[in-house]
């Protein structure tokens, strides 16, 4: 076969993308695939077609067969794990991200996806895993906030409960809304004591009003 009619293929596929037709995306590949040797870079781009269209085990398929052909790039493991997650196999998206991580992940989605999979197992997986993030001080990097922690930031306000955000909070987070997630949980029971000791020095222009007049209801 000449190569035209694969390059053809590969132009449609570069439209689709930019459409973010999946569907049709899925279609030039395939054909391309006929034409063409197996490429990694295929199986991976087919594996992200086919996971936009919420297709869980082919995508699953696909982007294992590009890392049989020696996908290099983190987002080939950390889409397997997004697969394996739609799949509802937990233990093993951990493995994927884990191994994105390891490819040199440097985007705070890995991060925060692989805390959600580890909080959905058991919150306390997620804060072991937080544990070895973090640097060995108590003192994290608010300033100039690494892909880990931005994913960390992002896992806390998704999750379902406070663990993340407390952990967080307890070693200085800055940020309004993960606070949020502990002050108005607290408020929530009227537990109006710990409201204002999570306000006692407040971070935002909103904190600091809230924090006044919770302070005329605490005894």
């Amino acid at each position: 076969m000449t190569q035209a009619p694969a390059q053809q293929w590969w132009q449609q596929a570069q439209q689709a993308y930019q459409e973010q037709d999946w569907s049709q995306l899925e279609g030039c590949l395939r054909r391309m695939l006929e034409l063409v040797a197996p490429q990694p870079e295929l199986f991976d781009l087919l594996g992200h077609a086919l996971l936009q269209q919420g297709r869980y085990q082919d995508a699953n398929q696909a982007l294992q067969h590009a890392l049989e052909l020696g996908a290099r790039h983190f987002w080939t493991p950390h889409k397997l794990g997004d697969a394996q997650r739609g799949l509802q196999r937990l233990p093993a998206a951990v493995q994927a991200y884990e191994q994105a991580l390891l490819c040199g992940s440097d985007s705070l989605f890995t991060t925060r996806n692989l805390l959600e999979v580890l909080h959905q197992i058991h919150p306390h997986q997620a804060l072991g895993r937080l544990e070895r993030f973090a640097p060995t001080s108590d003192e994290l990097p608010w300033q100039s906030q690494p892909p880990w922690l931005q994913g960390a930031l992002a896992a806390a306000l998704r999750v379902q409960g406070c663990e993340l955000a407390r952990w967080l909070c307890q070693r200085g987070c800055p940020n309004p809304l993960v606070r949020a997630v502990l002050w108005s949980d607290a408020a929530y029971r009227l537990d109006l004591a710990s409201v204002c000791e999570l306000l006692a020095m407040p971070c935002s222009a909103q904190e600091d009003v809230l924090a006044q007049r919770i302070r005329t209801l605490c005894p």
